[in-house]
């Protein structure tokens, strides 16, 4: 009888590495790791699914439950080694348990993601091979409610979702926990946080979680089960928390436009420097230009630096190049092509039609 047994190769910190780095680089690497991967299992009678943006699922199949293993574990070191070669990224490796028939692409995937959901406990760079056996109903090691509670009635959310980051990296030093109990501890956690900020009570003053979840429904919560990162939970905790504790929309708003007027000369100004200046997330940044606005984070910052550039085109005899180094623009071909975009004629032009003509 033929046995099947499913790999499910996922690259490392892929979210907190594209946001350092940038999504042109996120995308050569993660091409470096395909053809890596490719390499590895065209040796082997093994099929190879890409799952973008960052995962394979590889296939081994054999009549030995035990050799196959053997072989699916060897081939696991070997392209999680090509890949740390071939990149400058890590990967981890998910074996599933052998199956008994050809089986699927389905029950292959669901057994190895089991097996992945690990890497949240264990971490990265390394082969993971079938989950040890869950525990579930233990409290947490540590309780912070108190404290968290403290932090979100002071509006401080950077300690908060430290408070709680931090908490999760306590919690998964504990022996046996499972990853669905840390996800339970930590939805209970959120819950809380829920609980705390919400100011809607019903009568008797308990809290009215119809209203709750109007505003950020559970399903956005639950998502939580799904993340198996553990640089991508605290990304995720710190957004969480951003909408679950914001401050006053327009405040955070005035303050990045206010940023901005400040700083829209400088090239390497981006949404997630004036985010980072004003202590908010660049996805709520971006979300208050769009609710409140109307606009984009880049249409406003391109309309502050065109209107300085239209000043300057009228109001001196600077040349085009400098025009647009003082405008934010490191290059004169980049900020004609703007410019001609959005004001409908090349800045020479725009400076001939609009010079002040002599007396």
């Amino acid at each position: 009888m033929e046995f099947t047994v499913g790999a499910l190769i996922d690259i490392d910190d892929y979210v907190a590495s594209t946001r350092a780095h940038g999504r042109e680089w996120a995308r050569r690497q993660l091409d470096q790791a395909d053809r890596a991967v490719r390499a590895a299992t065209a040796r082997q009678p093994a099929s190879c699914e890409p799952l973008p943006p960052d995962e394979w699922l590889v296939r081994l199949s054999g009549d030995d439950p035990d050799r196959l293993m053997g072989e699916a574990t060897a081939l696991a070191e070997q392209i999680r080694a090509g890949i740390v070669n071939a990149t400058g990224l890590t990967a981890t490796v998910s074996l599933g348990t052998p199956r008994q028939g050809p089986g699927n692409t389905t029950v292959t995937e669901r057994d190895a993601r089991r097996t992945n959901s690990y890497k949240l406990l264990l971490g990265g760079d390394r082969v993971i091979t079938a989950p040890r056996e869950e525990h579930s109903g233990a409290p947490p090691p540590v309780r912070i409610e108190a404290e968290l509670a403290r932090r979100i009635q002071a509006g401080d959310r950077v300690g908060a979702a430290g408070l709680l980051a931090g908490w999760v990296d306590r919690c998964v030093q504990e022996r046996g926990l499972s990853p669905s109990t840390l996800h339970n501890w930590l939805m209970g956690e959120l819950l809380f946080v829920v609980d705390v900020v919400n100011r809607g009570r019903l009568t008797g003053g308990s809290t009215d979680w119809v209203d709750a979840f109007a505003r950020l429904p559970i399903e956005e919560l639950t998502t939580v089960t799904k993340i198996h990162e553990r640089s991508y939970l605290h990304i995720w905790i710190e957004e969480t928390l951003w909408r679950l504790m914001p401050p006053a929309p327009r405040d955070i708003l005035s303050m990045a436009e206010s940023y901005m007027a400040a700083h829209y000369t400088d090239p390497r100004l981006r949404l997630a420097t004036v985010a980072q200046a004003v202590s908010a997330s660049p996805f709520y940044i971006a979300h208050l230009f769009a609710d409140v606005r109307g606009t984009t984070f880049l249409r406003h910052l391109t309309a502050l630096r065109l209107r300085h550039a239209r000043v300057l085109l009228t109001a001196t005899t600077a040349p085009i190049d400098t025009v647009a180094a003082r405008s934010g623009y490191l290059s004169a071909k980049v900020f004609r092509a703007v410019f001609k975009r959005h004001v409908g004629c090349s800045p020479s032009e725009y400076r001939r039609n609009h010079r002040p003509q002599p007396s």
